[in-house]
């Protein structure tokens, strides 16, 4: 599932706002890898491309824990709850 965020394209300030819109874009049931949330935040926060997937991780667990379950650990899947 492609999720539209050309919108804002890279028009964010900051990796957790980022974040925030990314999920907040994602429907309730979607299930993603951390690198599609990794590259999703890229298109909006350019700087991000640079970060390890782990790093933009850490900030969806921070800033968006209520929003979201690990289904696959080992793999980096999760789904929008």
């Amino acid at each position: 599932m492609q999720i539209d965020l050309n919108f804002n394209e890279g028009k964010m300030k900051s990796m957790s706002e980022a974040v925030r819109v990314v999920m907040k874009s994602y429907p309730i049931g979607h299930r993603y890898h951390g690198n599609q949330l990794h590259d999703d935040v890229s298109l909006l926060f350019p700087k991000a491309r640079e970060m390890y997937t782990d790093t933009v991780q850490r900030a969806m667990r921070r800033f968006c824990g209520h929003q979201y379950k690990t289904i696959d650990h080992n793999k980096s899947l999760y789904e929008r709850i």
